[in-house]
Formats: C-alpha cells, structure tokens, sequence
C-alpha cells in the first residue's frame, strides 16, 4: 500500500526535510501488520510476563554484589573484572526497566515507578522523565518530531562546538572510530540532560526553529510532572554522594569501580542498541512502519537473555506492551511472512555500518555527510 506522506501535513514548523524523498516506497502502517501477526500468536504472548522480575531480582544481586566486593578486595585486576561485569547487569537492568515502563511485566504503575527508581538511582538517569520521552518516541517513531532521530539537514552543526560534538558520534566522520566509541558511552547522559533541558528549562523561543524539542515540551507542561523529574534527580545525585562518601569512602577509585565505570559500560551498550535500532534506517514520515524505520540485530541467545531480546527491535515497536520473551515468536513469523522486509543483521555488521555512515539525514532514504559531498542510502526493504 502506497502512502502519501503529506497527508497530515504540520504548518507548525518550518518544513526542513525533502518529502518527495520516500515516494514510490511501499510502507505499511504498524496497525496493518498487528491485525494479521496478533491473529498468530498465544493469547499469553500479550498477558504481562511477572516472573521476568526474578530477572531483575538476578541482575540486580550481581551488581549489588559486585558493589560490596569492590569495597572489601584490595586487588585491583579483580576489582576492575568486578565493575566490567557491573556494567553488563547494569545495561542488563536498564533494558528491564525499558521493558517495566512499557506494562509488560508489571501493571500497577506505582510498583511499576518504584521498580524503575531503583534502577535510575545506579543508572542515573530520571525515570519518569525517560518513560515520557520514550513513550513518545513509539508515538513518532520515524517522524520528524521523533525525539530519538538524528540530525536531518537543517541541523548540519555550523559552530566550532557543534561540529566538534558531531565529529565524535559513530560515524564515518567522527574524528577516530575508537574516540567515538569511547564517547557513546557518555551518548546516554548527553541525550538526557540536552533532552531535559530544552524540555523543562529552556524557553519555547529558543527553540522556535527545532520542532522535536518543542514535541517534548508539551510532555511536560505542568509544573507538578516538572518538579517529580527535579525530585529524581535531587535523589540520584544524593544517591550517587551517598556512594561516593559512605560506600566507596571518599575513594575516588573505589567510586570509579563501582558506579562511574558500571553506569559508562551500560551507557554505551544501550546507546549501541539504540544507535543500530533506528539510525541506519530510514524515516517514514507520518506513516510508521517498524520494518522500514527500525533495525533488529542477530545476537548470541545468551546476550539476548541479559539484554531481554532488546535486538528483536522491529518486533518491539509493532508489539511495545508485549513481554520480550516472547520477540522471537514474533521474529519467526515476520521471517516467514515478510522475508522481503523485515531486515535483520548481525549486531556486529550493522556497529560497522554505523562507522562507514553519516548521522545525517539529507532526505527520508538518505544519509549524507555533513559538507554534503557524499550521500549514501539508508537501509530498505527489498520488497
């Protein structure tokens, strides 16, 4: 079914991005492919799945764990393997919150917000400000309002501070692949606190031009939600001195080990999720098509385990409440009836596509480099 993208067109903002770009692709709304896949699938699939907090209750004694090994070992090899494994049931407990936030494990949305806060604290990242924006970028994934997109053309940075922040993101324009890597660990606070900061702080004024910040400004438009995401912060950052002070006593080491260390790792593996979800693919406009606009990766069942199946990525858009154990049922199906358009690589391939790629998108289908010369294409279906 061919779609015209303009058939909701925003007079909101400046258009800033080519529309004719994506014409003649073939997209699909994400509510056509649910109606014929729910059909499909065991009723349990879409029933909340409460035993994946044992999951949870894992991840969270090994880092806790790894807490109180740090402050009692004195050999730092040990201590150092310690904190890397942190890291890994860190990003292992983001990815379950990612999952709490969207109903499918827990419905009581008070026990729901407790669990996340648990994790926000080591994390540090606001909970409620996360699930806003998320939720959001379900709701405008692929659009020029999706608060996770790249930069589009308009955007191409023209200051020297601009320009030195996009040269050190994953692509084949970051200053050295191993500086942009090391800085996609830090990709997670940055996006949050630019993110929180256009939307709770700055004035709609400066940001008249950028109408993807203007979009998470009205997610927080009381004054009530804004002080709930100031009180989160206020408790990480007491948190985190707590840590600091009490736990690690005043050893910048220990602290390094057991928190800063942890939470980069985990950052950066979320941030590799996120990058390879969406940012190789291709915008849909007002149509949102998961097999189009979004990426699932082909990793080892033991990372998807950990990770909670967070590389089944176009299976979790067309099913966000769904429990992710049950992405893989959801992945054989896509395979057998849309073999020409679900796409699906290794996890591996598609962190070097990223690094052989511009983050700019110069059309719908297109990324380009940031002095336009080169133009290369997003990743199709090839039906």
């Amino acid at each position: 079914m061919a779609v015209n993208l303009e058939t909701k067109p925003d007079t909101s903002f400046k258009q800033r991005i080519k529309p004719g770009s994506i014409e003649g692709l073939n997209l699909i709304s994400k509510h056509e492919y649910r109606s014929v896949l729910s059909k499909l699938l065991p009723k349990e699939c879409f029933i909340p799945d409460i035993k994946h907090v044992f999951h949870y209750l894992i991840l969270m004694s090994v880092y806790l764990g790894g807490i109180f090994s740090i402050v009692n070992i004195s050999f730092f090899p040990l201590k150092l393997i310690i904190s890397l494994v942190m890291g890994v049931s860190l990003a292992g407990l983001t990815f379950f919150l990612h999952d709490l936030f969207h109903g499918s494990i827990i419905k009581s949305k008070p026990i729901a917000y407790l669990f996340g806060l648990s994790v926000g604290i080591f994390n540090m990242f606001a909970p409620l400000f996360w699930q806003r924006v998320h939720n959001f970028h379900h709701a405008r994934t692929g659009n020029i309002d999706d608060p996770d997109r790249a930069y589009i053309a308009a955007e191409i940075p023209k200051t020297l501070i601009g320009k030195f922040g996009y040269r050190n993101r994953v692509s084949s324009e970051a200053f050295h692949p191993i500086i942009s890597l090391f800085f996609m660990s830090t990709g997670f606070l940055f996006y949050f606190s630019n993110t929180m900061f256009y939307g709770l702080v700055a004035k709609k004024s400066s940001i008249e031009e950028d109408k993807k910040y203007q979009r998470v400004q009205e997610l927080f438009k009381s004054n009530k939600s804004k002080l709930v995401v100031i009180g989160e912060l206020i408790i990480i950052l007491s948190f985190q001195w707590f840590l600091f002070t009490v736990i690690a006593n005043n050893s910048f080491l220990n602290y390094f080990l057991l928190s800063l260390l942890p939470v980069g790792i985990s950052h950066f593996i979320a941030m590799a999720y996120i990058h390879t979800n969406h940012f190789l693919s291709p915008l849909t406009g007002e149509i949102d098509d998961p097999l189009v606009n979004s990426l699932s990766v082909k990793n080892s069942w033991f990372v998807d385990k950990i990770f909670s199946n967070f590389s089944h990525h176009a299976e979790h858009h067309l099913f966000p409440a769904m429990g992710s154990y049950h992405y893989p049922k959801v992945r054989k199906l896509l395979l057998n009836l849309y073999p020409g358009r679900y796409k699906l690589i290794p996890m591996i391939d598609a962190m070097k596509m990223l690094l052989k790629t511009p983050r700019i998108y110069g059309d719908y289908t297109h990324l380009v480099s940031m002095d336009g010369s080169k133009k290369i294409n997003c990743l199709l279906p090839t039906s």
